[in-house]
């Protein structure tokens, strides 16, 4: 027995030491334990940065908010949103300075009213500074500090009212700046007991928020009008060059305002008939239609330059009027659609090929840069006596699956005429649809003309030899 439990404790003391589990969760332990202490040392770290960056970010507000009431000492109306980068013992931050007017009614806006009237008068300017910086938490805020600033000397008068001015970009981008407005008594109100404003009254420049303030104007109905800085070219959507609001109602002690969506114009240039070759002639009358999400712009004649809004759609052009379905005569209410000119509205054909509508001409990047414009046309060759100075087209009845044009179109070529007797062939270019064609030596002697080698179209037969079809779909 005795022998027995001295070989028991023999065998247990082969046993003493460390097991490999035990090594391992000893281990896991201490790797715990210097984790938990890195990160804690990392996030001691990241706040005392944090609390640095935040302090000095708190320094740059104040600094933004001290500048803002210095503007305002010498010029509160031009006020407008400013962003800075400073870099600051290598962090950079980003300085956002946010003005807005806030009136006796409690709005605050930076240059729009809610209401034609009842907004009530200028009070004082709110600014609001938010400063942040890289490498921000993603729990850290933004430092932020607001105030107000007062005008040094009253902007409003009880009697008196005031216009603010808004123009903002087509292109969604915010406030254009540098355009002058200019204010006068609405002469399509009667009566009307507004009085003309002095050139030392006249709203100043919009500034980078595109804003500006037209104050102390007598009760009354006024336009406002807009003006590009000299020597630039500015369109709004409708290609108004110096657009116009009407009935600007201004009230004792309110604000009303005017906004406005007026860009620097994109520079179109057309290539009329770039899709055929051999020298065809230009009707000089010939109508091009630039169309946009906004509707069709047209200008005649041809031009090598056309100043359009840079709209984000872009533009399709067309030779010749367009007009889309449903479009009548604002005097007859008579249809004065024109489908013809739009390829993409002629039917499909077995055994053709649509023709490109055109190209959208604006450029995504830098909108006023010049932009070519091809404009697509049709062409056919007519024999008419070498003495013939003139050559008329006429739209006429749709043929061939042309879509039709309700507003008649009347397109006219010159040339200079051939001595002698005998024909002449010349070539002409002319926007799709069907059109009736003559030539003569004045616009009171026209005769029907012979076509032949029509170049996108077909020819009319019998009676209707004068008759062609311009075709943009194409022989597959």
């Amino acid at each position: 027995m005795i022998s027995w439990t001295a070989a028991r404790l023999r065998r247990g003391g082969d046993d003493e030491g460390l097991t490999l589990v035990e090594v391992i969760v000893a281990l896991l332990v201490f790797a715990t334990i210097i984790a938990g202490s890195i990160a804690a040392v990392g996030t001691v770290l990241s706040m005392t940065a944090d609390n640095r960056e935040r302090e000095v970010a708190s320094n740059l507000a104040q600094q933004a908010i001290d500048v803002a009431r210095d503007e305002a000492v010498t010029n509160i109306v031009d006020q407008d949103e400013n962003v800075t980068s400073p870099v600051v013992n290598d962090v950079k931050f980003t300085v956002r300075s946010v003005v807005a007017w806030v009136t006796t009614k409690g709005i605050d806006t930076k240059c729009t009213v809610p209401a034609t009237s009842g907004n009530g008068a200028l009070l004082f300017r709110r600014v609001s500074v938010t400063v942040t910086w890289d490498g921000m938490r993603g729990t850290t805020k933004p430092v932020r500090a607001d105030t107000v600033v007062s005008p040094t000397s009253k902007i409003n008068d009880p009697t008196l009212g005031t216009v603010l001015i808004s123009v903002q970009s087509v292109r969604g981008t915010g406030g254009v700046g540098g355009v002058t407005a200019s204010i006068a008594p609405d002469t399509t109100v009667s009566p009307n007991t507004a009085t003309v404003v002095p050139a030392a009254g006249q709203p100043g420049r919009t500034n980078n928020d595109g804003c500006t303030v037209a104050t102390k104007l007598s009760p009354g109905s006024y336009t406002v009008t807009l003006s590009p800085p000299a020597g630039s070219q500015y369109r709004d959507p409708l290609q108004a060059p110096n657009p116009v609001k009407r009935s600007i109602t201004v009230a004792a002690g309110d604000s009303s305002g005017a906004s406005f969506t007026y860009d620097p114009a994109m520079d179109a240039q057309p290539s009329y008939a770039s899709n055929l070759s051999g020298g065809f002639a230009i009707p000089k009358d010939l109508t091009t239609s630039f169309v946009s999400s906004y509707g069709a712009t047209t200008i005649t004649p041809p031009a090598s330059d056309v100043y359009l809004s840079p709209v984000p759609s872009g533009y399709q052009v067309y030779a010749g009027l367009y007009a889309p379905a449903g479009t009548v005569s604002p005097t007859t209410g008579a249809d004065t659609s024109c489908l013809s000119t739009d390829p993409t509205t002629w039917p499909a054909k077995p055994g053709t090929t649509l023709t490109a509508p055109g190209t959208a001409v604006v450029d995504a990047a830098n909108p006023t840069s010049p932009a070519p414009a091809p404009v697509n046309m049709g062409g056919t060759t007519v024999t008419i006596p070498k003495g013939d100075t003139i050559i008329q087209a006429v739209t006429t009845t749709p043929a061939n699956g042309d879509p039709g044009c309700k507003a008649t179109q009347t397109l006219t070529i010159t040339r200079t005429g051939n001595s002698g007797t005998g024909t002449a062939d010349v070539k002409i270019a002319l926007p799709y649809g069907t059109w009736g064609v003559r030539s003569g030596t004045s616009l009171a002697n026209l005769r029907a003309v012979t076509l032949k080698d029509v170049i996108g179209g077909l020819l009319g037969t019998g009676a209707s030899t004068n008759v062609v079809t311009i075709d943009p779909r194409l022989a597959s």
